[in-house]
């Protein structure tokens, strides 16, 4: 164990190494871990038009996308370098957790738009959200859905 002390954060990521790892994240997966994880839970539902993972601090860490969503939407692929969208999904789960002290912790975001449903997932165990896309005339069970996202993201990360 490191006994040095810092009194900024820019100090102690210059001081990390290969034995002092920094991380902004829960998730302690690699990036190609992580993609895998976007990878499967686009494939386990065809009315799955993207997914991003986010982590705590609204970084996307890992997406990917169905061509007919890059065609509909004109977003392009997420692939980790957008910022934007992972702090607008915080913040939305910062304004949904307001009420959580009279009905729980939120398990899905769901909004509906012209074209499609957005989804967000929180994953509070692994420090991390899941973001969606989903085709708005899709019948899908959420419960199932979301069951079956914390299990990929489980299965790949314990």
């Amino acid at each position: 164990m490191c006994g040095k002390f810092f009194d900024s954060k820019k100090k102690l990521r210059e001081h990390k190494d290969n034995e002092h790892r920094i991380s902004d994240h829960i998730i302690t997966a690699n990036s190609s871990e992580v993609q895998r994880i976007a990878r499967d839970i686009l494939l386990s539902n065809d009315e799955i038009l993207t997914v991003a993972l986010i982590d705590r601090g609204g970084q996307i860490i890992a997406g990917d996308s169905r061509p007919s969503f890059k065609e509909r939407f004109e977003l392009g692929i997420l692939d980790g370098k957008s910022h934007y969208g992972g702090t607008l999904a915080i913040a939305t789960l910062g304004i949904v957790n307001e009420a959580k002290a009279a009905f729980g912790e939120p398990e899905v975001i769901i909004t509906f738009h012209k074209g499609c449903k957005l989804m967000l997932v929180p994953m509070l165990t692994y420090g991390t959200l899941v973001g969606l896309v989903i085709e708005r005339s899709a019948n899908v069970d959420y419960d199932k859905l979301v069951n079956k996202i914390e299990g990929l993201v489980a299965h790949a990360l314990d």
